[in-house]
């Protein structure tokens, strides 16, 4: 453990490293000049709507029927789904009836920049597999706590609220950094976070969230130059914890560890919040990056369009799981834009000048776990049960099992939704047999989600 005794100013410097070297790398810019062509092309993208309508109709099967034949039947006005059910199974020639169900295809975003979001669906690709996942879960009455520079969510003062972001759920938040409640951005990186987590989606504007239908309570904890100190960081880990968060997203980190921040950790944990961090961007070699290397913290890694390690992400006992953090100094995928990983913010200093941005970083990869965290916890996973689950149904890289830098592997939010949906059985009893009066417990172990275990120094 790193000697807890800094002061302040050291630890403003050291815990905003991981978040500042994500904001600096921005290179690429979707603004204005690029959105009239950038638009022409929403035209080949279907809207879809995840809200699937209720049935207005029943099928009815007669026990004469020879075959497979059915009769489509509308329910009238003032009758509903259920009683006309109900009355056509009664009847002694209906073999059933049931409700006509609706269905639909797998959901896909009318968002036009989605196309340009290679993160989000595309598993083979360096993607999380969103849009399998849509289908069981968006993340409804979920709350993320996003702590970070603030976030774009309101129109106060100079502030203003970032457009693709009109549609999002907001949750009363605080600024500690000012000690007020209206955390807005001054520095445009968590309003980029926030995006990734929960951006509007099927608003024919712009990009995609990953859990589009969950609630953000922006919490500024980094000050308008992206630094912060453990004291800031520990108070709006408690603020969240004790104002109704799921789930913690730290885009944030230093290397060191002290007591202060430790004790928020637990007591965010110790309250069934599950916290995400990301891992740093140092590279292979570096050393621990705090709070992403706390316990009861998933620690995140960064991943690139060709599901490699990216070249800045911190690797080592700290990393849990991947998610895609970006490379805009290529464009791998041949799109026309580099392969960053692509939200709705502002310039630096121009809290009203809002485009479209690439960012890198394992900052924009932290947001990505904490979205597939928040799709789980809406589907009615155990927050317990998380950090298994995730792990457990990551898409497995590098060396067979956890590594340095994958983790236990990269995020895979279809997997992980549909594990959740679908939990294998408890297995049976092993057999106890008693020979010469001696118990014996024969049974067999299987390498699965639960025994995942996270490796500490």
């Amino acid at each position: 453990m790193v000697d807890n005794n800094m002061n302040v100013r050291k630890m403003a410097s050291s815990i905003a490293v991981a978040m500042m070297v994500a904001a600096i790398v921005t290179v690429m810019n979707v603004g204005a000049t690029d959105a009239g062509g950038m638009h022409a092309m929403s035209e080949n993208v279907r809207l879809m709507n995840t809200d699937t309508p209720e049935p207005t109709s029943i099928i009815v099967r007669y026990t004469d029927a020879s075959a497979p034949v059915f009769e489509v039947v509308e329910a009238g006005e003032g009758k509903s789904i259920e009683e006309l059910v109900g009355e056509y199974n009664a009847a002694d020639n209906v073999s059933y009836a049931e409700p006509n169900y609706i269905v639909h295809v797998h959901t896909v975003p009318d968002d036009p920049f989605y196309r340009y979001q290679w993160n989000l669906d595309n598993p083979v690709y360096g993607g999380i597999n969103a849009e399998c996942a849509w289908n069981i879960s968006t993340g409804n009455d979920v709350v993320v706590a996003v702590l970070d520079t603030g976030v774009a969510y309101e129109d106060y003062g100079i502030y203003h609220q970032a457009p693709d972001l009109a549609g999002t759920c907001f949750v009363q938040g605080y600024d500690v950094v000012n000690d007020d409640l209206h955390p807005n951005d001054d520095h445009a990186h968590g309003t980029h976070v926030a995006g990734t987590v929960a951006q509007t989606t099927n608003n024919r504007k712009g990009v995609a969230g990953v859990a589009f239908n969950c609630s953000i309570m922006p919490v500024k904890v980094l000050n308008e130059t992206g630094y912060g100190t453990d004291a800031d960081v520990a108070e709006g880990i408690i603020y969240a914890t004790d104002n109704g968060a799921d789930i913690i997203s730290m885009s944030f980190g230093g290397h060191d560890c002290a007591q202060t921040l430790k004790d928020a950790v637990d007591y965010a944990h110790s309250h069934g919040v599950i916290l995400v961090a990301s891992a740093g961007n140092e590279g292979p070699g570096s050393p621990p990056n705090y709070p992403a290397a706390c316990d009861h913290v998933i620690g995140v890694g960064a991943t690139t369009y060709d599901e490699e390690v990216a070249y800045y992400s911190s690797t080592g006992w700290w990393v849990d799981i991947a998610a895609p953090g970006g490379d805009v100094t290529v464009d791998r995928n041949g799109d026309g834009y580099a392969d960053g990983i692509l939200q709705q913010t502002f310039a630096t200093g121009c809290p009203a000048d809002f485009s479209y941005w690439f960012y890198q970083g394992t900052s924009m990869a932290c947001p990505h776990v904490s979205g597939v965290v928040a799709l789980l916890l809406a589907d009615g996973v155990n927050p317990a049960d998380v950090e298994d689950l995730l792990m457990s149904t990551a898409e497995d890289h590098g060396e067979t099992g956890w590594d340095e830098g994958y983790g236990w592997g990269i995020v895979d939010a279809c997997a992980a939704c549909e594990a959740a949906s679908n939990p294998e059985p408890n297995p049976e009893p092993a057999p106890t047999l008693t020979p010469s009066g001696m118990t014996l417990l024969i049974g067999l172990m299987a390498l699965s989600g639960s025994v995942v275990m996270r490796r500490r120094k």
